[in-house]
C-alpha cells in the first residue's frame, strides 16, 4: 500500500475521476462497492471463486426468468416466484445440473436462448432415461 502513502492524493482523486468519468465499468464497479446493500451481500455470498460462480448462476437464472416473463407477458415477474422457481431448480437432482450447463453455455455463447438451450437439455436428458 505504499503508493497510497507516498503519492498525492489529489492527484490519485483525479485520475480516479478520470477514470469514473471515462470508463462505465469503472463508475458501475465503484457505484456498486459504495452501496453498502451490495457490499454486504458481496462478503456473505462471493467470498471466494466457489460461492462466486455458484451466485453467478442463481443471478443468471433470475434475470433469465425476469426478462422471458417480461417478454411474454409484457409484465414483471412477482419476486416471490422467482424465488420459488429457483428453489426448485436448484434442489431438484435432475434439473439443477442442466440449469448449470445451460448458464455455463450461455457464458461461451451469449447468443444462445436460454429457455432454448434448457429445453434442449431437459428433453436430451429425460430421453436417455
Amino acid at each position: 500500500m505504499n503508493i497510497i502513502a507516498y503519492n498525492n492524493n489529489e492527484t490519485m482523486i483525479g485520475i480516479g475521476k478520470n477514470k469514473i468519468a471515462n470508463n462505465e465499468f469503472m463508475k458501475d464497479l465503484s457505484e456498486l462497492m459504495e452501496n453498502e446493500k451490495f457490499v454486504n451481500f458481496y462478503k456473505k455470498y462471493m467470498c471466494d471463486w466457489n460461492t462466486l460462480k455458484c451466485t453467478s448462476i442463481y443471478m443468471r437464472l433470475y434475470s433469465e426468468f425476469q426478462n422471458k416473463y417480461l417478454e411474454i407477458s409484457g409484465e414483471k415477474l412477482d419476486k416471490h416466484i422467482i424465488i420459488f422457481l429457483l428453489s426448485k431448480i436448484m434442489t431438484d437432482s435432475k434439473l439443477r445440473p442442466i440449469s448449470i450447463k445451460t448458464i455455463e453455455k450461455l457464458q461461451k455463447d451469449h447468443t444462445i436462448d436460454f429457455f432454448l438451450e434448457f429445453e434442449k437439455f431437459i428433453t436430451s436428458s429425460y430421453a436417455l432415461e
